[in-house]
């Protein structure tokens, strides 16, 4: 290889997709939204989700899945404290 082939990378700097990052917080934004409209139940959840995005992948909608528990969580936590 020659000196103009290598390429140099900082092993600490980590590098970042933008527009992944961005989707990321949409997908947050809209379990957030559909939490506080009311939707607790997980099938409910489900199915908005696949309605949303019919060719989500089972992997993709573990992840969605697990978000919307947290959120869920979160909430529910909330109200808690507030009482």
């Amino acid at each position: 290889m020659t000196k103009f082939t290598k390429t140099r990378r900082d092993p600490g700097r980590t590098y970042t997709d933008e527009e992944k990052l961005q989707r990321s917080r949409r997908v947050l934004a809209r379990i957030q939204e559909l939490v506080e409209c009311g939707i607790e139940a997980e099938p409910e959840f489900v199915e908005v989700a696949k309605e949303a995005d019919p060719d989500v992948t089972p992997a993709k909608l573990r992840e969605l899945i697990k978000r919307f528990r947290d959120a869920v969580y979160e909430r529910q936590q909330r109200d808690r404290q507030s009482r």
